[in-house]
């Protein structure tokens, strides 16, 4: 992993943390509102869904999904399961098992463990540039070993001191931000640039909407700076020049709603900024390898395949 990245993970302060694990049978679900906190999921055994606005991700044992920013989700068994609001439990029959523990009535076939990051965001703008969800999977074993060890040991040892636990969550939370930040697939920038906070604030608004047609010069003017100025230090962070930056987050959001909505290709390519489905489908395929269709089929292909996996 990039030392550069590393370094800005670390300037991360803790300032709280929970933990908690559910032993869940039969049928569950949430839905959670926005957080003011990083979340994470980890099934140790059995798994489940993830699901957030333009995404659904399956979560198989010894797998991790973590939200930076703590978007608004849901959490479930699986795609038909009826979700509850974000004040009630998982299920609607759970007891308590221990101070930091729950488990259904009905027989567990899924140990879910969840941690929430409490993180101090002063001098970090960088945040805000984050994917709204990073998933770990069996495909990056040391990675993945090593924090699912880490959190079958914060879940099944409730007696460690304040101290020691919140040292050792705040490790995991720094490894956890800074795979974050590796998944931008950015040139590696210095980390002066990614602490660039007029620059970062204007490009969150690009990254929310990648579809609005901005105007260099009308960024430039919204955090007050030149037009030149503005896009030099735009392409100090992102390692590539803004227009590259939009095209790429265009297609990124194309190709979920391709995979996650039965939208006609003409009205995705309007939705994410294209006049032409001519001129979207050409330049999809040259990020891609494969036309828009072909990445839907492929895609709902895939899904098939891993339902017939998925666990219940």
């Amino acid at each position: 992993m990039s030392a550069a990245f590393d370094e800005l993970a670390r300037t991360l302060r803790l300032q709280g943390t929970e933990v908690m694990q559910f032993d869940l049978g039969e049928r569950w679900g949430k839905n959670m509102p926005a957080l003011s906190k990083a979340r994470v999921y980890a099934a140790l055994q059995g798994g489940g869904w993830v699901g957030l606005e333009k995404q659904r991700l399956t979560l198989g044992p010894g797998e991790i999904v973590f939200l930076p920013r703590g978007d608004a989700h849901s959490v479930h068994d699986r795609p038909s399961t009826a979700l509850l609001g974000c004040y009630d439990a998982f299920c609607k029959a759970m007891r308590p098992t221990g101070p930091n523990a729950m488990r259904t009535t009905a027989p567990p076939e899924t140990r879910l463990v969840m941690v929430d990051l409490q993180f101090d965001a002063a001098g970090a703008p960088w945040l805000s540039l984050l994917p709204s969800v990073v998933h770990l999977e069996n495909g990056t074993p040391g990675l993945s070993r090593w924090m699912g060890e880490t959190l079958r040991l914060l879940a099944d040892t409730p007696d460690l001191s304040p101290a020691l636990r919140d040292g050792i969550v705040e490790a995991f939370g720094h490894t956890l931000f800074a795979t974050a930040l590796r998944t931008l697939s950015w040139p590696v920038p210095s980390t002066e640039a990614l602490r660039d906070e007029p620059i970062a604030a204007a490009l969150a608004q690009v990254r929310a909407s990648p579809e609005e047609d901005f105007e260099l010069g009308e960024l430039a003017r919204r955090v007050g700076m030149s037009r030149s100025a503005f896009a030099a230090r735009a392409t100090a962070m992102l390692g590539e020049p803004l227009g590259s930056y939009v095209r790429r987050l265009r297609l990124e959001r194309a190709a979920e709603l391709l995979a996650g909505t039965a939208l006609p290709v003409k009205v995705i390519a309007a939705r994410v900024g294209y006049d032409s489905e001519a001129a979207f489908a050409r330049a999809f395929a040259r990020a891609h390898g494969r036309s828009p269709r072909e990445h839907r089929i492929a895609h709902a292909a895939g899904q098939g395949r891993e339902g017939k996996r998925a666990p219940g």
